[in-house]
């Protein structure tokens, strides 16, 4: 009795588009990874305005000439992530043969005494490197500091709130400022490049003493006399020092 067969065709043409679809697969990845096509012949960075684009091309580990699909960009970006100076960053590429780095950098904004020299870091706190005087940046002293090494946050009680203070100062004291103390007790003394000291007392209404210190160095330093402190610790009724009293000269 004939009995019809059923499927077999199907099944050999599904055979068929298999095997045809893994060698198209096949022959699709080998032209992609070994085409010179796909050969990078440029890295772009963008973002990058205190680290060379040749140092961070290096860091990341891709080569001119490498094919663009063989790049683990993961791994370029924590091979990256290592760099202290380098807060975020993110590959990707742009075919045939391009690959860009975008980063975003930390910023130096104080240096902390160390023994041998300074070491500068960002508003996190972060460790970037080994620093000095001549960096034009505010020092700051009277820590208890634990560093981990470059690109480790720092352990300090008081750093956190120090880097606060200069965040909300205004940018004309910062550029004034030579350094910034903070006593066991968590009082605050800042001093300028003419040695005039702002004595801020508590970290309360730090913008406000910021201004109002602003107001008394420009109003008094006018004068001939030279200033020796002034007293913010109560910001609404400011007491100015100098090193000679006003009125002795008119005696």
């Amino acid at each position: 009795m004939y009995r019809p067969q059923t499927g077999t065709p199907r099944k050999k043409n599904h055979l068929v588009q298999s095997v045809f679809f893994i060698l198209l697969v096949v022959v699709a990845s080998y032209i992609l990874l070994q085409s010179p096509f796909f050969q990078i012949k440029t890295v772009v960075v963008n973002g990058n305005r205190q680290l060379k684009k040749e140092d961070i091309v290096r860091y990341s580990g891709i080569n001119i000439g490498l094919n663009i699909f063989k790049v683990n960009l993961s791994e370029c970006e924590e091979r990256l992530g290592l760099v202290p100076f380098i807060k975020n960053v993110k590959l990707k590429r742009s075919l045939p043969n391009k690959v860009i780095i975008e980063v975003s950098e930390r910023n130096a904004v104080a240096l902390l005494p160390v023994e041998n020299g300074f070491i500068k870091v960002d508003t996190e706190g972060v460790y970037l490197q080994r620093g000095q005087i001549a960096a034009a940046l505010p020092i700051i002293t009277g820590l208890d500091i634990q560093l981990k090494g470059p690109g480790k946050p720092i352990q300090s009680e008081y750093l956190p709130m120090a880097l606060r203070i200069l965040d909300q100062l205004p940018r004309s004291v910062i550029m004034k400022l030579s350094e910034l103390n903070v006593s066991k007790a968590g009082l605050i003394t800042l001093y300028t490049i003419d040695g005039v000291q702002g004595r801020l007392g508590s970290a309360k209404d730090l913008e406000y003493k910021g201004i109002v210190f602003q107001q008394v160095l420009a109003t008094l330093q006018q004068s001939n006399n030279e200033i020796q402190y002034v007293d913010l610790s109560n910001p609404r009724v400011p007491v100015v020092k100098y090193f000679k009293d006003p009125q002795e000269g008119q005696k």
